[in-house]
């Protein structure tokens, strides 16, 4: 007979050890929940609008690029330049676009994502600004160059 009541009181001992472990590893799992929705400081629409913004920054290169385009004839006969000319704008803009973004992802390496964002777009912006203002061919290409160097490494920064 003291056997049986053993096996009962082994039983509850085991059913109070595995409640134990039970309640420990729910409390690790609460841990670790509030771990991951602590993980950033941003709000659910904070992180929304941030990657909105790194989309619409890096989306940037490619618009510079393209809408340019049907500007060309008119940016000929405004500057009293060749429509040639005006071409070789756009090739500046594609070859300073294709090493840009190695000088920009190393910077972004070195000082961090965020002052390169704000540094670059902030060239971009004046860089559009004087194309706008620009009454000159030698200013539009040496300012089209500058634009496709700020702009240009923004989608390799944003990964």
């Amino acid at each position: 007979m003291p056997e049986t009541q053993l096996i009962p009181l082994k039983n509850s001992l085991q059913q109070k050890d595995m409640s134990s472990e039970k309640v420990a590893a729910d409390s690790n799992r609460d841990i670790a929940t509030e771990d991951i929705e602590r993980y950033s400081v941003f709000t659910k629409a904070e992180k929304w609008c941030v990657v909105a913004l790194a989309s619409y920054a890096a989306w940037f290169s490619t618009l510079s690029s393209f809408i340019y385009f049907p500007a060309i004839p008119n940016l000929s006969k405004e500057l009293e330049v060749s429509i040639n000319k005006i071409d070789l704008t756009v090739t500046t803009y594609m070859a300073v676009a294709t090493f840009s973004p190695m000088l920009v992802a190393d910077a972004a390496e070195t000082l961090g994502r965020r002052p390169v964002y704000a540094v670059t777009l902030t060239v971009y912006f004046v860089a559009n600004l004087a194309i706008a203002l620009s009454k000159t061919y030698p200013a539009l290409l040496a300012l089209r160059a500058l634009q496709a160097l700020a702009i240009s490494g923004m989608c390799y920064c944003s990964h």
